[in-house]
């Protein structure tokens, strides 16, 4: 079955409009992400370009070579700068000029103005070059576990290649100033191919604008908002794998000590700037791979994957003596703050776990013991470890 070129690209441009309409909408749902608009932006230049070119014969040379593709080469920087801002970058408008511009410019010279062909290879260079742009900053900014940046990638990727592919193609694109593109069957696998990687990187670039904001309110769902660490529900999801695991761990229970009558003396922003102060001593004095969070008002627990009761309470002794020498300073005019944090500490090896449940009774265990120790610690006069192990685990 051979289909008309002509009728095929008239579909492009209509799908393109889709797009950018399709774009913009979501925009208007989600305006706080800014790098809708610019790829709404990419597909709109992208139709427009394409009908200009499509127009050949009937409006201005001018308009149908030099505006046309330069549209299109500003819509490839448009999606570029897209990435950018998404990735909570500057978009760079300045550079994405230089292309269409350079494009203008080149079209003046006799080889390039009097041969479709040779245009062919320029703009098919520049838009190369454009589009390996934007998949440099889909891979650098690549932070984040995500399978639909990588599809957007591998889209981007297949439309590098295919534009390269037009360079060693451009005597069969075109010849003189006839172009075969539109008016040749031979060559309507251009457009299908046009239609399916527009549709495919559109929908993968809402995806990941919808991917990063559930991940945002999960985050968010997690955190403890004063101190950013995580809350109750934040740290049962962290921790229960590591349970379910198992193996040698600690697991901490912290607690301010007269947290009450720093808030009676100095008033609730300062007893804020406190549990701010003990969140960051945990965040320095604990291992990187120590699972923290804050789970009451002045409560906090830590998980750490240590083998032995020694580190486990050199640890905990560093987070008690860092939170006493952080309140040495004149915080408020009026001398040290009387605050200080007792820490129930359990020690030991957890058995590993065949289901969710099993593990959630694991974890309950162990913080019941570090609970039941945290309570010594304060009958013992608080501003002190105390220590209980629980399996195989035996004081060193």
């Amino acid at each position: 079955m051979i289909f008309d070129p002509l009728t095929l690209w008239s579909v492009v441009l209509f799908v393109g409009l889709m797009l950018a309409a399709a774009m913009v909408l979501v925009w208007l749902l989600t305006p706080e992400e800014p790098a809708l608009l610019h790829w709404a932006a990419f597909c709109a230049l992208f139709v427009a370009g394409t009908a200009g070119v499509m127009a050949r014969g009937v409006i201005p040379d001018f308009l149908s070579i030099e505006v046309a593709n330069g549209s299109m080469l500003l819509g490839y920087g448009l999606l570029w700068t897209g990435l950018r801002v998404f990735d909570r970058k500057r978009p760079g408008f300045g550079w994405i000029f230089i292309a269409p511009v350079l494009w203008i410019l080149l079209c003046q010279l006799p080889p390039f103005r009097e041969g479709i062909a040779s245009r062919i290879v320029l703009g098919a260079g520049l838009a190369s070059a454009l589009a390996l742009l934007s998949i440099r900053q889909l891979w650098r900014g690549w932070v984040l576990p995500s399978r639909i940046r990588g599809a957007a990638l591998g889209f981007l990727a297949v439309a590098f290649v295919a534009m390269l592919a037009r360079i060693p193609a451009a005597s069969a694109l075109g010849e003189g100033n006839h172009v075969r593109l539109f008016t040749d069957p031979r060559y309507v696998w251009v457009g299908v191919l046009g239609i399916a990687v527009m549709i495919l990187a559109t929908f993968t670039l809402v995806l990941m604008v919808r991917e990063r904001s559930e991940l945002l309110y999960r985050s968010a769902a997690q955190r403890d908002a004063l101190t950013g660490l995580l809350n109750r529900r934040g740290f049962m999801e962290e921790a229960l794998p590591v349970c379910r695991k198992g193996g040698p761990m600690a697991l901490m229970i912290l607690d301010l000590d007269r947290f009450k009558q720093v808030n009676d003396a100095y008033g609730h922003a300062a007893g804020d700037r406190v549990l701010v102060a003990f969140a960051e001593v945990l965040r320095f004095r604990l291992q990187p791979d120590a699972i923290v969070a804050r789970i009451g008002g002045e409560e906090f627990v830590a998980l750490l994957p240590v083998a032995q009761p020694l580190p486990a309470r050199h640890a905990a002794e560093e987070v008690r003596r860092g939170f006493r020498e952080e309140l040495q300073a004149d915080w408020f005019g009026s001398g040290p703050i009387t605050c200080s944090a007792s820490i129930g500490l359990a020690v030991g090896d957890v058995v590993p776990s065949h289901t969710a449940l099993h593990a959630e009774a694991s974890l309950a265990g162990v913080m019941e013991r570090a609970d039941a120790a945290l309570y010594e610690a304060k009958a013992k006069g608080r501003d002190r470890v105390e220590v209980v192990f629980f399996g195989t685990a035996r004081a060193a």
